[in-house]
């Protein structure tokens, strides 16, 4: 059975789940300085004050859990292909066009409809939601050797594919420079010479 509360204490139990601070929790309660120094000790040790944080903490416990279960239901409903309802805004441009600049609520009234769908997922959400679901049953570990395994190997092909590119621009710019000596020699060749008009 919980014993009650003072109003005092019931506001010092609030303050102190928000802030985890005793002193400044009994001042915000009304306490004075030198009572709330002294009575932040007892304030914490007394039951009901104990009982009544704890029954709130459970009380945000239970709301969360239900939250949790309800994606952890929704992540395996879309894990496994099941359909799921969908909400989104279909917007008409048309009616929009034919509006104008007309921004009010009414006007957005007649270009947005809200529709509600049950489908599937798509296959690249079933496939996210089914690798966190793996994962969330311990299934699908980062830490898995063949994983890492994988995944060096894909990091030493893409550097073997770098490598390769780099001497292939290496190669070029060889060709290209050995084009280039054979160019200006072939126009050094055919330059006349000013040499014999300067007698």
């Amino acid at each position: 059975m919980t014993r009650k509360l003072t109003p005092k204490q019931r506001k010092f139990a609030n303050e102190f789940i928000k802030t985890n601070n005793a002193y400044q929790s009994a001042l915000k309660a009304g306490y004075a300085k030198g009572t709330a120094r002294n009575a932040t000790k007892q304030l914490l040790e007394n039951t009901g004050i104990q009982q009544y944080i704890h029954k709130k903490i459970d009380k945000v416990v239970q709301t969360e859990s239900n939250g949790a279960d309800e994606v952890l239901a929704n992540t395996y409903r879309i894990a496994a292909g099941k359909p799921i309802e969908r909400h989104y805004v279909e917007i008409d441009n048309l009616v929009k066009e034919e509006l104008g600049n007309d921004n009010s609520i009414t006007a957005r009234l007649k270009y947005m409809t809200d529709k509600t769908v049950i489908t599937p997922s798509a296959t690249k959400e079933q496939v996210a939601s089914a690798e966190l679901w793996l994962k969330y049953r311990g299934l699908l570990n980062n830490d898995n050797k063949g994983l890492t395994q994988a995944k060096i190997r894909k990091m030493d092909a893409e550097a073997k594919i770098v490598e390769a590119k780099l001497a292939d621009l290496e190669d070029d710019k060889d060709d290209q420079m050995d084009a280039l000596a054979n160019m200006m020699s072939k126009l050094a060749k055919n330059v006349p010479k000013d040499d014999q008009n300067d007698d």
